[in-house]
């Protein structure tokens, strides 16, 4: 290869490495944006949500100051997703879940759309949310909806006086179903 050859060669290799360094900054740039937006939303933390309006909560979903969420279930179901902020006080949540049968199939996917509003005092939540499905054959539901959630801030607490020892309590479990081990 000619000097000029490897000279333009050389050129051009460190044009693209220049060009590759720009484009990773400005990516991390735009991540690190996004991080700001949400890390000092009041949505940020842990929340008992009702989506099922009966007043009593059905899961528990915490809201990373990064933009992603995760929620867990009563049941135990797991979905995760992101979050952004839309607002000063609101926000709007993507889940996806999996459900799978007794074997471990895949029976179907679905995603939960929310649009969330954080109260005045940052203790308490409402907003709406949808729901698609779709099963293993990839037969799509269309979303339904909206249906109302709402949702109330886990705060930490200190220990209290205790009015029981520990024996007691699980004491007077026995004889329940749930304290009988499985045979």
């Amino acid at each position: 290869m000619h000097r000029s050859s490897l000279r333009v060669v050389c050129l051009f290799a460190s044009v693209l490495a220049l060009v590759g360094v720009l484009a990773v900054g400005r990516s991390l740039s735009d991540a690190q944006a996004q991080g700001q937006s949400t890390q000092d939303h009041p949505l940020v933390g842990n929340w008992a949500i009702d989506a099922e309006g009966q007043g009593t909560p059905t899961d528990v979903v915490a809201f990373h100051a990064d933009g992603t969420a995760t929620d867990v279930e009563t049941d135990g179901t797991v979905e995760l997703g992101g979050w952004e902020a839309t607002g000063p006080t609101t926000a709007t949540l993507t889940l996806w879940g999996s459900d799978t049968d007794e074997n471990g199939q895949l029976i179907g996917t679905a995603v939960i759309r929310v649009s969330l509003e954080v109260s005045a005092d940052g203790n308490s939540l409402t907003g709406q949310y949808t729901i698609e499905f779709e099963d293993s054959a990839g037969t799509n539901s269309g979303e339904a909806g909206p249906a109302p959630v709402t949702g109330t801030r886990l705060m930490v607490e200190a220990p209290g006086t205790p009015v029981m020892s520990m024996e007691e309590l699980f004491g007077s479990f026995e004889g329940t179903p749930e304290a009988t081990p499985a045979s």
